[in-house]
């Protein structure tokens, strides 16, 4: 954390923020030494034009004594969620009828597009990312993606990035955007 910390400091005076973004967040949370100390971080970054984002799969890994930081939280983006999660959300944001709403309306077709929500002071909406398929492919990582990739590199003889090629334009297809 000195790191950012540091260029935070030094760069605070240029028209530029820093964003350091760290996936499964929780795990700062978690130590009871660490998450004092990132609160204080994540006060004193807010004069130095640095934010903390901290992306998790699931809520509940977060720590009840994580509550004092994620209170400050400017920007939830959360992507589709079961009504469990909404409720964990609940527990670190206070959530109206009409913002659970919104979350639980979320939705996603896998290999099409994933919906979420954004809930900030000034915006509150939905909505959708559709990733090009070349990018979907190449981050399939379920048994059964890898699995349909390792055939087509048997069939067609070739590399892993060409067969997530195939899959990409396979999908191209089934979306109406390519050619047979």
């Amino acid at each position: 954390m000195k790191s950012p910390i540091n260029l935070a400091e030094r760069d605070q005076y240029q028209d530029r923020e820093l964003q350091l973004v760290i996936d499964e967040g929780h795990i700062t949370t978690t130590n009871p030494l660490l998450s004092p100390y990132m609160t204080k971080v994540v006060k004193m970054w807010r004069k130095l034009g640095a934010w903390l984002w901290l992306a998790t799969q699931n809520l509940a890994d977060y720590p009840d004594t994580a509550e004092k930081m994620l209170n400050m939280a400017e920007w939830w983006l959360c992507l589709t969620m079961p009504p469990d999660e909404v409720e964990q959300i609940a527990r670190f944001k206070k959530l109206n009828e009409e913002q659970k709403a919104v979350l639980l309306s979320a939705s996603k077709l896998p290999r099409c597009y994933t919906e979420g929500v954004v809930l900030a002071k000034k915006i509150e909406a939905l909505f959708r990312v559709v990733p090009p398929s070349l990018y979907l492919a190449l981050g399939m990582t379920e048994k059964e993606e890898k699995a349909e990739r390792r055939t087509l590199m048997r069939e067609h003889q070739c590399s892993e990035l060409e067969a997530a090629v195939l899959v990409a334009r396979k999908m191209d297809i089934g979306r109406g955007l390519g050619f047979e």
